[in-house]
């Protein structure tokens, strides 16, 4: 079996565990993937490998589970957390997400240390669940989507200029 097999395998699995440990856990600093990753697996979407609705539906399935599991983990661990925190600060927090909390939920998956934090902040920051919920899904569907049309497109770009 050789890697291009082997990525093929695992890519579906593997790239939704990667991107759920990326932005569900706070140590998905040190998980590889995001951005190449995505973009890598469009590729061999791109190529035929893979197919690219599946492998879409796989990327935002676990980016979004991913999300969702470090609301939860801001929600059970931030008040904890922020008890040292002045009470005037932690207001002036909440207002900001309040204004800006859904550009920010959109925004958050396409920077890559922004994406493990956001989700976490949003949880202990007392952002609406329902609201982080759906802000959250269509990032992730934005995201991961754009990313798997670009390497999509641009190795079918590639691959009729050398005539293949």
């Amino acid at each position: 079996m050789n890697y291009l097999e082997l990525a093929e395998q695992v890519s579906l699995f593997g790239g939704a565990l990667l991107l759920f440990l990326e932005t569900g856990a706070l140590f998905g600093f040190f998980v590889p993937g995001g951005d190449s990753l995505v973009l890598a697996l469009g590729v061999l979407a791109g190529w035929g490998r893979l197919e690219p609705l599946t492998l879409w539906l796989a990327l935002a399935t676990g980016t979004m589970v991913g999300q969702w599991s470090g609301y939860y983990w801001g929600v059970r661990l931030g008040p904890s957390l922020f008890r040292k925190v002045p009470p005037e600060k932690l207001e002036r927090a909440r207002r900001f997400l309040a204004r800006f909390g859904r550009w920010a939920v959109l925004a958050a998956p396409f920077v890559p240390v922004v994406r493990t934090l956001t989700p976490f902040l949003m949880g202990a920051g007392g952002t609406p669940w329902r609201a982080y919920f759906f802000w959250s899904a269509v990032a992730a569907w934005i995201w991961t989507g754009s990313l798997v049309a670009l390497g999509y497109h641009a190795t079918a770009w590639v691959l009729g200029w050398l005539g293949l």
